[in-house]
């Protein structure tokens, strides 16, 4: 078995990527308390590898970005990739 440990120097480093990801996609920050923003941090990094996996143009991913609530991210973390896209474009 084996087992994962979560250190300091991983989340540093992974938060060292999502800050590396944001800046290159030009991604503003998130607005919400230190813990929502962290997590909603995690969700939005997820997506945007799932939509870049899945070869989705940055035009669609356009509405994504207005989204800077991490309650938005939070509320809307169970969504498949697609729904999360659908949904930013409506509001």
């Amino acid at each position: 078995m084996v087992k994962i440990v979560h250190s300091k120097e991983m989340e540093d480093y992974l938060s060292n990527l999502a800050s590396e990801i944001e800046s290159h996609y030009n991604i503003p920050d998130l607005k919400g308390s230190v813990a929502q923003i962290k997590w909603a941090r995690d969700i939005r990094i997820k997506f945007l590898n799932q939509a870049h996996d899945k070869d989705k143009n940055l035009e669609t991913l356009l509405p994504l970005q207005n989204k800077t609530s991490a309650s938005w991210w939070i509320n809307n973390k169970d969504l498949t990739l697609e729904q999360l896209i659908e949904k930013s474009s409506q509001n």
